[in-house]
């Protein structure tokens, strides 16, 4: 990298997840610093298509796009196992013969009952209230898998440490939100990790992952880690997974709090050094 000509301030060099350009930096002190490669999160569009039929487009950051693509069909209620999700594939440019980079077909199983419609999604605002939770409190019983009576506090603020230590993308741009599924019940560890422009994309990367290896819903003693603020859609997200307990480093939304105490998820939010608060359920955080 450092060899190469520096890239001009229009013409982006890809590197994977993240891209950098030529910027300047202007201190209070008068200083300029020439930064002839900034790093910059990279954010495209993935259209999901059902059965050859537009369904939603994603603004993401590339990578984990098959896990993102089948979190997010699970999300919205279409994919419920494995099974339902016979096929998700690049669609074909017919006049070029090549792959579609940003295009994702999913085959479902017979039966499955599917209403075309677009569905803008942004990389801001999440699911755009695509369900509501009236729609989920019909569809969804309060979760079986329940939380624990107790959490360790110095060991949730270990798993968020963790959660930023394998964020890279973040470390060099200071643009992606992280999320992971953290084993509170075994040794701690991180099961998954996945970041990306936005949050819920990485929630849904990581449902994804569980879709593809036939273990969604996941229906486990573990936790969703989340380097952000928590707001309704992903707390849909776990509700839908089984995920009985929701962390963030962020604090939720008022919905987010009503969701989880709807689902019977417990929500820990505003997590420091030294604090954290309990929103919903009953977990105590012990030390």
């Amino acid at each position: 990298m450092a060899s190469s000509p520096p890239p001009a301030a229009d013409q982006p060099e890809p590197l994977g997840a993240q891209t950098a350009f030529a910027a300047k930096r202007f201190h209070l002190s008068g200083e300029v610093s020439v930064r002839p490669q900034e790093a910059v999160a990279v954010e495209e569009p993935l259209e999901i298509r059902v059965r050859g039929i537009s369904f939603a487009v994603l603004m993401r950051t590339p990578g984990r796009d098959r896990d993102l693509a089948a979190g997010f069909l699970a999300a919205e209620g279409l994919v419920h196992h494995r099974d339902d999700l016979l096929a998700l594939e690049a669609c074909v440019n017919p006049q070029t013969g090549k792959a579609e980079d940003n295009i994702l077909n999913a085959a479902l199983a017979e039966g499955i009952a599917f209403s075309p419609r677009l569905a803008t999604v942004s990389s801001a605002c999440g699911m755009c209230g695509t369900r509501t939770l009236e729609d989920l409190q019909k569809d969804c019983p309060p979760l079986a898998a329940s939380a624990p009576a107790q959490l360790s506090l110095s060991a949730l603020h270990d798993a968020l440490e963790a959660l930023r230590a394998r964020q890279p993308v973040f470390a060099e741009t200071a643009a992606t939100h992280g999320a992971a599924l953290w084993d509170y019940a075994g040794n701690g560890e991180l099961l998954d990790v996945a970041e990306d422009v936005g949050r819920h994309n990485a929630v849904d990367q990581l449902f994804g992952a569980k879709v593809w290896a036939d273990q969604y819903p996941v229906a486990q003693a573990m936790g969703l880690l989340l380097s952000g603020r928590i707001s309704f859609e992903l707390i849909q997200k776990a509700w839908l997974a089984a995920v009985p307990v929701v962390i963030g480093i962020g604090m939720p939304t008022s919905l987010a709090v009503e969701t989880a105490k709807a689902a019977g998820i417990t929500l820990i939010g505003w997590v420091r050094n030294d604090a954290a608060t309990v929103f919903a359920g009953q977990t105590e955080l012990v030390d």
